[in-house]
Protein backbone atom coordinates (compact mmCIF):
# COMPACT_ATOMS: atom_id res chain seq x y z
CA UNK A 1 0.00 0.00 0.00
CA UNK A 2 1.39 3.64 -1.26
CA UNK A 3 1.04 6.39 1.00
CA UNK A 4 1.63 9.70 -0.04
CA UNK A 5 4.79 11.27 2.65
CA UNK A 6 6.53 14.68 2.51
CA UNK A 7 10.27 14.73 3.22
CA UNK A 8 11.83 18.18 4.36
CA UNK A 9 15.46 18.21 5.25
CA UNK A 10 18.10 20.93 5.60
CA UNK A 11 21.89 20.83 4.67
CA UNK A 12 24.43 23.23 5.16
CA UNK A 13 25.31 26.22 2.72
CA UNK A 14 28.47 25.42 2.55
CA UNK A 15 27.65 21.61 1.28
CA UNK A 16 29.53 21.24 -2.00
CA UNK A 17 27.19 20.00 -5.75
CA UNK A 18 29.00 16.91 -5.25
CA UNK A 19 27.89 16.01 -2.54
CA UNK A 20 23.99 17.15 -2.58
CA UNK A 21 24.20 15.47 -5.80
CA UNK A 22 25.01 12.11 -4.11
CA UNK A 23 22.84 12.47 -1.41
CA UNK A 24 19.75 13.42 -3.79
CA UNK A 25 20.48 10.51 -6.16
CA UNK A 26 20.58 8.18 -2.94
CA UNK A 27 17.58 9.27 -1.93
CA UNK A 28 15.76 8.99 -5.78
CA UNK A 29 17.47 5.46 -6.46
CA UNK A 30 15.90 4.33 -3.01
CA UNK A 31 12.39 5.48 -3.75
CA UNK A 32 12.24 5.17 -7.79
CA UNK A 33 13.87 2.15 -8.45
CA UNK A 34 14.37 0.46 -5.54
CA UNK A 35 10.69 0.72 -4.32
CA UNK A 36 9.36 1.09 -7.45
CA UNK A 37 7.68 4.14 -6.28
CA UNK A 38 7.11 7.84 -7.43
CA UNK A 39 8.56 10.94 -6.84
CA UNK A 40 6.18 13.59 -7.35
CA UNK A 41 7.76 16.86 -5.89
CA UNK A 42 11.98 17.50 -5.45
CA UNK A 43 13.06 20.96 -4.68
CA UNK A 44 14.87 23.51 -3.38
CA UNK A 45 12.31 25.69 -1.03
CA UNK A 46 14.95 28.08 0.61
CA UNK A 47 18.41 29.19 2.16
CA UNK A 48 17.28 30.50 5.52
CA UNK A 49 19.02 31.73 8.63
CA UNK A 50 18.45 28.63 11.87
CA UNK A 51 16.42 29.45 14.99
CA UNK A 52 20.21 28.42 16.74
CA UNK A 53 23.33 26.90 15.53
CA UNK A 54 23.50 23.06 14.26
CA UNK A 55 26.63 21.96 13.89
CA UNK A 56 28.15 25.85 13.66
CA UNK A 57 25.91 26.31 10.99
CA UNK A 58 23.69 29.64 11.31
CA UNK A 59 22.22 29.09 8.15
CA UNK A 60 20.72 26.15 6.08
CA UNK A 61 19.34 25.31 2.70
CA UNK A 62 15.56 23.81 2.97
CA UNK A 63 14.52 21.08 0.15
CA UNK A 64 10.87 19.33 -0.25
CA UNK A 65 10.50 16.27 -1.39
CA UNK A 66 6.84 14.77 -2.22
CA UNK A 67 6.83 10.92 -2.93
CA UNK A 68 4.19 8.05 -3.34
CA UNK A 69 5.70 5.37 -1.54
CA UNK A 70 5.41 1.89 1.29
CA UNK A 71 6.53 2.75 4.50
CA UNK A 72 9.02 0.72 4.03
CA UNK A 73 10.80 2.84 1.41
CA UNK A 74 9.66 5.96 3.71
CA UNK A 75 11.97 4.30 6.79
CA UNK A 76 15.04 3.11 3.84
CA UNK A 77 14.95 7.38 3.44
CA UNK A 78 14.83 8.29 6.85
CA UNK A 79 17.93 5.67 7.03
CA UNK A 80 20.27 7.35 4.72
CA UNK A 81 19.03 10.46 6.15
CA UNK A 82 19.56 10.00 9.89
CA UNK A 83 22.90 8.24 8.52
CA UNK A 84 24.19 11.33 6.46
CA UNK A 85 25.04 13.54 9.62
CA UNK A 86 27.45 15.82 7.97
CA UNK A 87 25.36 16.43 5.08
CA UNK A 88 21.99 16.91 6.24
CA UNK A 89 21.60 18.55 9.41
CA UNK A 90 17.73 18.42 10.06
CA UNK A 91 14.76 16.12 8.72
CA UNK A 92 11.22 15.81 9.03
CA UNK A 93 9.24 13.35 7.51
CA UNK A 94 5.29 13.09 7.38
CA UNK A 95 2.32 11.58 6.11
CA UNK A 96 -0.27 13.47 4.34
Amino acid sequence: MTNLYEVLFIVPTNLSEEDFSELSNKVKETIEKKHSSEITKFEKWAERKLAYTINDNQSGIYHILETKCTPEAIKEVEGILSFEKSKVLRFLIDKI
